[in-house]
């Protein structure tokens, strides 16, 4: 079917094919006489038509990725308004249509937003310009799709709400274990999208957030990607996943997009740990030589990590290798209790500061924070106690994700703990404010499940850690977005005052059990509301 659209012209709203119609030979009649007037008159032809179609969305046979559509359209000179009119279903007859619209919506310029109902379904939509109430013009009838995806099939994926908030009812949030946007009843309303090439069903997505430009950035894969509302690839990192066997390779856990749009993302970089001591045969080994084998140690690849910058262009701009502040530091501090080296300190979390200049960078395995300067990459500070038995205290944090900085100025992150008899926490941290100073907390609240009371006792050798990932943000009213991860499932908000004022369960459907079963969230993120869903959608518009 040829796409309509709305032009007007003196004797009121036509559609584009006549108008262009009248124009062609109007202009062929002016400018054919030579080549370079047939010239003139393509790239005018060109110029109105693309112009004219590009004020309409959804377009004729779209498909979109979300029920929260923004629809744009070419205002009437003699409107004072306009009535969009939405049908469920496909039609081309006006009455057939009547009968089935399910929405209508007012606006007074030539865009609006509407909350559709269902996925998997087509629409038909037309707009009606008024003026003192009158109808002035009605326009012509396009159709589009909604799709789906198993992510958003209620059947198969669900949210359900255990405390319902009303201070937060306008919100919406990310959860890149479902790969999807929710309202705060637990309804989705935006999925992502398979990229050709890219991001298949299967694929994992991790760090699903809003970015200050309105768009969508996420890992999956060791890759980077920054996608619009529409689901379209904007930006992929140029320095993702090889294509070989070695893990220690790709981008990982973190990707942010600063207020400068450029993109800051984790990554890895593998050293070789001289000195080592090894004890485990089982470890694999990198390099061995005569002197090592007799002296009971060989060397082996140490997993450290990385943070890159990059411009929009995808040019590295700064980098900063945590290995090289390792590397001078007395690694065997870091034993396990053993005596096994900890080869994997294991990056998962960086805040970047962007009015101090300082970034923070987290370390799970080693329950160590890095505040190093930007953009000299000097490490300030490390936050996290060594006991002499070589042994993480857990005084302050454990085995921590997601650590930011508060706009009161402290530090928060999600401590996961190294027992197996308790919950997760979110924990508080003040920084040393003069050099005789230590970090102090200041705040702490036990995320509301049930720890591993019935489990065995780990060996007194050996670190386990049975709570891990997790995610907390603090909201612009001061309280905290908690996302518990594995093995856990829940995600709620929690202000000052150590209240739940808002909480849900993510679920999947376990066919082999006929159940419902707990859906790990790695990151949880919010969008605060009306304000940022629209510039998330007038961003992206037709994207």
């Amino acid at each position: 079917m040829y796409l309509m659209v709305l032009f007007h012209l003196p004797g009121g709203y036509i559609s584009v094919s006549k108008a262009i119609g009248v124009i062609a030979v109007y202009l062929r009649k002016m400018f054919f006489s030579n080549m370079r007037s047939l010239i003139i008159y393509l790239f005018i032809f060109n110029f109105i038509s693309t112009s004219i179609f590009s004020q309409v969305f959804p377009r004729e046979h779209d498909t979109l990725c979300y029920r929260i559509v923004g629809f744009t359209f070419p205002e009437h000179p003699k409107a004072s308004g306009y009535l969009v009119e939405i049908a469920s279903g496909t039609f081309d007859s006006p009455d057939s249509f009547k009968k089935c619209i399910i929405k209508t919506v007012q606006t007074n310029s030539g865009r609006v937003i509407a909350e559709l109902p269902a996925f998997g379904s087509p629409y038909t939509w037309r707009v009606n310009a008024v003026h003192n109430g009158k109808k002035v013009t009605s326009g012509p009838m396009y159709h589009f799709t909604i799709g789906s995806s198993l992510y958003v099939d209620t059947n198969q994926v669900r949210v359900r709400v255990t405390a319902a908030g009303q201070k937060y009812q306008d919100g919406y949030f990310f959860m890149d274990g479902s790969r999807a946007m929710y309202n705060m009843r637990g309804e989705p309303v935006w999925f992502m999208p398979e990229l050709r090439g890219a991001l298949r069903g299967n694929s994992m997505i991790r760090d699903l957030k809003l970015s200050p430009k309105g768009t969508i950035t996420f890992l999956a894969e060791g890759d980077a990607y920054e996608v619009s509302y529409g689901g379209n690839l904007l930006w992929k990192g140029n320095g993702g996943k090889k294509q070989n066997t070695d893990s220690m390779e790709g981008y990982h856990h973190e990707l942010t997009r600063l207020s400068n749009g450029h993109y800051m993302v984790l990554g890895f970089e593998a050293m070789v740990r001289s000195r080592a001591r090894i004890r485990d045969s089982s470890m694999k080994q990198v390099r061995r030589d005569t002197a090592a084998m007799k002296a009971g140690a060989m060397q082996r690849k140490a997993r450290y990590g990385t943070i890159n910058e990059y411009d929009e262009a995808n040019n590295l701009v700064w980098s900063w290798n945590a290995g090289k502040y390792f590397e001078t530091q007395d690694m065997s501090v870091y034993n396990r209790l053993n005596g096994i080296p900890e080869y994997d300190v294991h990056e998962n979390s960086f805040y970047f500061d962007e009015e101090h200049k300082v970034i923070y960078v987290g370390f799970r395995n080693v329950s160590q924070v890095l505040k190093v300067s930007y953009p000299s990459g000097e490490v300030l500070q490390a936050y996290g106690k060594i006991t002499s038995d070589n042994s993480i205290s857990q005084n302050l944090f454990c085995g921590q994700h997601s650590c930011r900085r508060s706009a009161d100025g402290l530090l928060y992150l999600f401590n996961n703990g190294c027992s197996i008899t308790a919950a997760p926490r979110v924990t508080m941290l003040k920084e040393p404010v003069a050099e005789r100073d230590t970090l102090a907390k200041v705040w702490e609240f036990e995320c509301p499940v049930a720890p591993f009371k019935n489990l065995p006792q780990a060996m007194p050798n050996r670190r386990v850690l049975f709570s891990s990932g997790g995610s907390v943000s603090e909201l612009p009213d001061g309280a905290f977005l908690v996302s518990t991860c594995s093995p856990y499932s829940m995600v709620f908000i929690v202000n000052r005052n150590k209240e739940i004022l808002w909480s849900c369960e993510p679920e999947k459907w376990n066919i082999a059990k006929s159940e419902w079963v707990p859906l790990q969230q790695y990151r949880t993120s919010m969008i605060d509301g009306p304000d940022d869903l629209a510039k998330l959608i007038w961003n992206n518009i037709g994207k």
